[in-house]
């Protein structure tokens, strides 16, 4: 059965998140925003006499204030710094690079570019710039 898609407004509505679903002229009622998918999913599906996995969702959260304008903007800072890591790590591996080409040892280019010997061999052997915790910890 092909999927049904609804367009739901997410508000706060005092204490509570309002999940408007204009499609079907219909109001519902979240205590966390985390749950408003959960709850807009089963209200279509109950409306639609459908199992919940047929529902699809677009859901768009109106927030209060400027906050999307702030959430936009640490968005756009999370872009510019994820590529200068990135140009950090290049450049990281061209100095390693020449640096084993000149036969330094490999706790020797760790000295001088302030990286861990993990971290040497992973410039050395053209590892992508880790990026999580646990790849972070080699």
């Amino acid at each position: 059965m092909p999927s049904l898609t609804y367009d739901v407004t997410v508000s706060r509505d005092g204490s509570l998140w309002l999940l408007e679903i204009p499609a079907l002229g219909g109001r519902a009622e979240a205590r966390w925003l985390g749950e408003a998918e959960t709850v807009a999913r089963a209200f279509v599906a109950d409306f639609e006499d459908v199992d919940p996995d047929d529902v699809e969702l677009d859901i768009t959260v109106e927030y209060p204030g400027e906050t999307a304008k702030h959430l936009d903007r640490a968005e756009e800072y999370r872009r510019k710094a994820a590529d200068a890591l990135d140009s950090e790590w290049e450049s990281l591996s061209f100095a390693a690079r020449e640096l084993d080409a000149a036969a330094l040892t490999r706790r020797d280019i760790g000295d001088i570019l302030g990286l861990p010997v993990q971290r040497v061999r992973r410039l050395l052997k053209g590892s992508p710039r880790p990026t999580t915790a646990a790849e972070l910890a080699n």
